[in-house]
């Protein structure tokens, strides 16, 4: 290294440990930091939580109904319990199956929609959108506030003490009387900007990547196969993030302009950025696709047979129900035994058919403000790197769209189970439990595309930010 360089280097070494209010700024941050982990981990936690007793209480429902078909029935409750366990005429509705959307291990780093979209559904053979829509989606508070998790440290907090730390990197020397003496040296303004701006680049860099260590290793190994990726991701999307930050900020010095210019000019981009953007794309976006819940409200309310006791009226939605099932050809003559529960059961399922399109046209509206908002990432990196930290660590709206979507094929398998014993009147064995429905959620397809292609848009404009700021600067002595 050349010599000049180390004593540059040494200088601001010395000029940093000896301001107070940097170093207090820096010790802020790493705290806020660290609390922000805590947080983001005691969500989590409560959600894994929440996940093994949900699974333990299915586990034990299903063990009750195994152990039915060996016990000796001598008492009404088991002779009960035995009915709901073999009798598909209450199984259809009465067992319960949990589709649940784990969390991924750094999911605590990036709550991201993990908050407001529900991640677990028990779901039974009786209407499915009854069962997606019954209860509210988001948490209002949340969704004004958001989480205090390390992503909102890093896209909120970590500009505005870049901001702090750079907007005085050559107007300081200028107010403070010592330019004319560094123009008179043997390296040039811009190699001086250049070391000080790379220091405070390292050294604040080095915090961002500090606090994503220690968040990664607290949260799950990064060695692990499912956690090596994304931690890479991870700690190249905040390296990324903070470069490009550091290039707006040398832009904005370049100018040469005056301290409270400097402050007031990044703390408007920071404002622009990651308030006024997002704020304007939003207005715009519910504007261009509107949406209402209020749609879906009829879906929520319990419904069912005008008549129970009109067989007319049962036969024919029985009927009109076998004729949307191709399995179920020629139930029909079965129909006259267990009607009623037959019945509702076709009921139902018709009025999730007839209710299909409603909900499919509320779901690609959702989809379709996700993807024209995505086109809109370039206008603002703090949202494009919210996006990628969400998506590193699955917790991105596209995950529940997904999520849900999978939800429609598990409760098909639940249905075909139940309703194929239920409408051919076929008792529902012990070996039958061997095989019962099991939800799996299928992996997310371009993921990762998206990932390193938003990574790519931040680093582009990091890499403008700075040519611009080094041409510009290059007007100086020397």
């Amino acid at each position: 290294m050349d010599k000049k360089i180390k004593i540059l280097i040494r200088y601001e070494w010395k000029a940093f440990i000896r301001n107070k209010f940097q170093l207090f700024l820096l010790a802020v941050t790493f705290t806020f930091g660290l609390y922000a982990i805590y947080y983001g981990q005691s969500e989590i936690d409560a959600q894994r939580e929440t996940i093994n007793a949900i699974t333990q209480l299915e586990q034990e429902e299903f063990s009750l109904y195994k152990t039915s078909f060996r016990e000796e029935r001598e008492t009404l409750g088991q002779e009960q319990t035995h009915d709901i366990a073999s009798r598909p005429a209450y199984a259809w509705y009465r067992h319960g199956y949990h589709a649940i959307l784990p969390p991924h291990d750094y999911a605590s780093l990036a709550i991201g929609q993990r908050d407001l979209f529900r991640y677990y559904y028990r779901l039974t053979g009786m209407s499915l959108y009854y069962q997606l829509f019954e209860n509210e989606l988001a948490n209002p508070v949340n969704l004004m506030a958001g989480n205090f998790d390390l992503s909102f440290v890093l896209v909120y907090l970590f500009p505005l003490l870049i901001i702090a730390f750079c907007y005085g990197l050559f107007s300081s020397e200028k107010e403070n009387g010592t330019l004319s003496l560094l123009q008179i040296q043997a390296v040039s303004i811009r190699k001086i900007i250049l070391v000080r701006w790379a220091f405070y680049l390292i050294m604040i860099t080095g915090l961002a990547l500090l606090l994503s260590l220690i968040g990664q290793l607290t949260s799950g190994s990064p060695v692990k196969n499912e956690n090596m990726a994304p931690a890479i991701a991870w700690i190249l999307a905040v390296v990324v993030y903070c470069i490009f930050w550091f290039g707006l900020m040398f832009l904005i010095v370049s100018l040469r302009k005056s301290s409270s210019f400097n402050a007031i000019t990044a703390a408007g981009s920071w404002l622009l950025l990651l308030i006024v953007i997002p704020a304007v794309l939003n207005v715009i976006v519910t504007v261009k696709y509107p949406l209402s819940s209020a749609t879906l409200a009829g879906l929520t309310r319990r419904t069912g047979l005008e008549n129970e006791d009109n067989k007319e009226e049962s036969r024919k939605v029985i009927a009109e129900f076998i004729a949307h099932e191709p399995t179920l050809k020629g139930s029909e003559r079965l129909m006259e035994n267990n009607m009623l529960p037959k019945a509702y059961a076709a009921f139902t399922s018709l009025k999730d058919i007839h209710s299909r399109e409603e909900v499919n046209h509320y779901n690609a509206q959702v989809a379709k403000r996700n993807a024209w908002t995505s086109r809109f990432h370039w206008l603002s990196p703090a949202v494009n790197m919210q996006e990628v930290l969400a998506r590193i660590a699955k917790t991105d709206l596209n995950i529940f769209l997904h999520f849900q979507e999978a939800l429609a094929d598990f409760h098909r398998d639940i249905t075909d189970f139940y309703f194929t014993r239920l409408f051919w009147d076929k008792p529902i064995l012990l070996e039958d439990y061997s095989r019962l429905p099991a939800f799996k959620m299928p992996a997310v397809k371009g993921r990762w595309t998206t990932i390193y292609l938003g990574l790519s848009k931040i680093g582009f404009a990091a890499i403008v930010a700075f040519v611009l700021g080094f041409i510009k600067m290059k007007g100086g002595n020397k």
